[in-house]
């Protein structure tokens, strides 16, 4: 139950090629070279979307690096950002422990007193930590959606496709900030409660077995190469990569049908247009 911490959706990670701060596009575009079996037909509709939920609906990136700032300042540790960034990515977002499923808020509180104790730090340190990322989940709820967001989920729920939000989350959050967000999706599938973490398959087959509908007519829209893309290309569903800061995809992947730098193309993409 890991999914492993490179491109993947959780602020703790970067694709290769984005900058701290990051310049938001337009479009939509076909991937040159796409694998076409894993995305969209030209002339094909879906009967359903599937949408991952923080760097693809939701902007994560203020509230992160609030949190990041905070804990270089408190342990005066500034000056070494960069390698403070590069060691907690390598340890976040593990899923398991011993063989164990754990949630994202126990891994992120884990793997920050992991890295504080790396660099020699006083303190209690897990009580820090847990403090720490309350906080930090604390503001991931109240945070901003994109802003082609709210007329992008009006005009799928205007055409009456049904639409799912499929997030490596735990579900007290998740649900806590679809209410925020007033947001009625037609299924919800969090990462806690089906104790599986994208890219892993069991995740996607959940939400496909709770819309009643095969893979083949179900797209799913997210921002990691990784756990969205490949994840749910292996599980047969259409993908769409959200490349929102110019990241670089990985070769090593199976390519998106499309790619987009914000969500506007979406409906008509769904639609056919």
């Amino acid at each position: 139950m890991r999914a492993p911490p490179t491109c993947s959706n959780w602020p703790m990670t970067s694709c290769e090629g984005a900058e701290w701060t990051w310049v938001c596009g337009k479009g939509v575009t076909e991937l040159e070279g796409a694998d076409r079996s894993g995305g969209l037909e030209v002339s094909n509709t879906h009967d359903a979307v599937l949408l991952d939920l923080f760097g693809t609906l939701v902007d994560f990136q203020s509230v992160f690096l609030y949190t990041l700032k905070r804990v270089l300042v408190d342990h005066d540790l500034m000056a070494r950002a960069e390698e403070f960034r590069t060691r907690w990515q390598r340890f976040v977002f593990q899923g398991q422990s011993d063989g164990e499923f754990i949630t994202v808020r126990d891994d992120f509180i884990r793997s920050l007193k992991t890295v504080l104790e790396s660099h020699d730090c006083d303190g209690d340190l897990h009580s820090y930590s847990k403090t720490v990322i309350t906080d930090m989940f604390e503001g991931l709820r109240q945070a901003d959606l994109f802003p082609e967001v709210p007329a992008v989920i009006a005009s799928i729920e205007g055409a009456s496709i049904p639409w799912g939000v499929v997030s490596n989350v735990d579900e007290v959050d998740l649900q806590a900030i679809l209410t925020n967000q007033r947001f009625r999706p037609t299924i919800v599938v969090s990462s806690e409660r089906v104790r599986s973490y994208k890219p892993e398959g069991h995740i996607f087959l959940t939400a496909l077995e709770e819309l009643s509908l095969p893979a083949s007519r179900v797209v799913h829209v997210g921002d990691s190469p990784l756990a969205d893309v490949a994840g749910a290309t292996r599980a047969g569903l259409g993908t769409v990569w959200v490349n929102r800061y110019g990241g670089k995809y990985p070769l090593d992947l199976p390519a998106p049908g499309w790619t987009m730098t914000e969500l506007s193309g979406l409906p008509g993409l769904l639609l056919g247009d």
